[in-house]
C-alpha cells in the first residue's frame, strides 16, 4: 500500500512540475500562489501550528484576523517556491542568476580564501534557491539535505536541485562527508533553522528552541567560518540576496562555550529577517519543541 501511495504521489508530482514548465514566470507565480492557498484550506493541522508559532512569537498582540492573514501569505510563499524549483530546469544557472539580486562578493570573497565555507540557509524566501545560489555563481558546493519519505519524490527533488550546478549528499551520509569536504577546504550548504532534537537551546523569537550544534561544530573542527544568508522574494521575477557577517571559530578553548557563541550568532541574523519579512519564513513546522515539553 505505502508503494503504491508513493507512485501516485509521484506522479502527481511530475504531472504538477510538467505543468509548472509550460507556464510563463508570472503565470506560474499565480499558479504557486493558489496552490499554497488550496493547501492552506485542505491542510487544519500545518495551519494550526502556523497560527500558534506566530501567536506565540511575533504575534502575541496580533488579532486573529492579522495571524489568520500571515497564514495565507506564509502557504502562499510555500506554494511558489515548490512551483519554482519544479521550473529549476527550464529556468537555468544562466536564468537564475538574471532574476536575482544583490552583492554576490562575499561568497566570491570566502571562495578565494581557500579555507572552505559552510554556507547557512533557512526555510525563508525561496530556500532552495537560496541553497542552491553559491553553485550557481560557479562555486563547487555541496547540499546537505534531508531524505524525503517517498524516495522517488526525493530523487526528482535533487534532480531539480542539481540543475542549479551543485552535488547532494543525503541526511544519513552528510555527517562524515562534510567534515571529508570541508577538512579538504571544500564548501557545503545547510538549512539551520529547524527543531533539532539533540541541538543546543537557545531563544528563538522570544521562545526556548533548540538549534543543530553540526554548524558550529564543523565550523569548529575544521576552521570554515559560517556564513549565513538568505534570498528574499521581491516578485514573481526577482529575488534579493542579504548576507550577514561570516562567524569563525572563536577558539576559546571551550568548545561548548564556542558552539553556543556562533550558534547565537547566526540564530540573531535569522531573526532579524524573519521579523523583518515573517511572510516569507516557514511557519509551519513545530519548531519549538524542547526536551522538557
Amino acid at each position: 500500500m505505502a508503494k503504491l501511495k508513493h507512485l501516485i504521489e509521484y506522479a502527481a508530482v511530475r504531472i504538477l512540475a510538467f505543468a509548472a514548465q509550460l507556464l510563463s514566470p508570472r503565470a506560474a507565480d499565480s499558479f504557486g500562489s493558489a496552490l499554497g492557498t488550496l493547501v492552506y484550506h485542505i491542510a487544519p493541522s500545518r495551519r494550526h501550528i502556523s497560527n500558534k508559532n506566530i501567536k506565540s512569537t511575533i504575534g502575541k498582540n496580533w488579532s486573529e484576523d492579522e495571524i489568520e492573514s500571515l497564514t495565507i501569505k506564509v502557504f502562499q510563499n510555500i506554494g511558489r517556491t515548490l512551483i519554482e524549483v519544479a521550473r529549476f530546469q527550464k529556468l537555468t544557472v544562466e536564468g537564475a542568476q538574471k532574476i536575482v539580486t544583490g552583492d554576490s562578493g562575499l561568497f566570491r570573497k570566502i571562495n578565494s580564501k581557500g579555507d572552505g565555507a559552510i554556507f547557512l540557509v533557512a526555510h525563508f524566501g525561496n530556500w532552495e534557491l537560496s541553497a542552491c545560489w553559491p553553485g550557481i555563481i560557479g562555486l563547487p558546493v555541496n547540499l546537505l539535505v534531508g531524505t524525503q519519505h517517498n524516495l522517488l519524490v526525493d530523487e526528482l527533488l535533487n534532480d531539480f536541485r542539481r540543475q542549479m550546478n551543485v552535488g547532494v549528499t543525503p541526511l544519513d551520509r552528510q555527517t562524515r562527508a562534510a567534515f571529508k569536504i570541508l577538512k579538504s577546504k571544500g564548501m557545503v550548504v545547510l538549512a539551520a533553522d529547524q527543531h533539532a532534537p539533540a541541538g543546543i537551546k537557545i531563544d528563538f523569537l522570544g521562545r526556548p528552541a533548540l538549534h543543530p550544534r553540526g554548524p558550529a561544530l564543523f565550523s569548529i573542527r575544521t576552521g570554515a567560518p559560517i556564513c549565513p544568508f538568505l534570498i528574499r522574494r521581491e516578485r514573481f521575477d526577482r529575488h534579493t540576496i542579504i548576507t550577514g557577517t561570516p562567524i569563525f571559530p572563536p577558539n576559546s578553548g571551550d568548545e561548548e562555550k564556542d558552539i553556543r557563541t556562533m550558534t547565537e550568532a547566526y540564530v540573531k541574523f535569522y531573526e532579524e529577517h524573519i521579523r523583518q519579512n515573517p511572510d516569507q519564513w516557514t511557519w509551519t513546522h513545530r519548531r519549538w519543541k524542547t526536551q522538557t515539553n
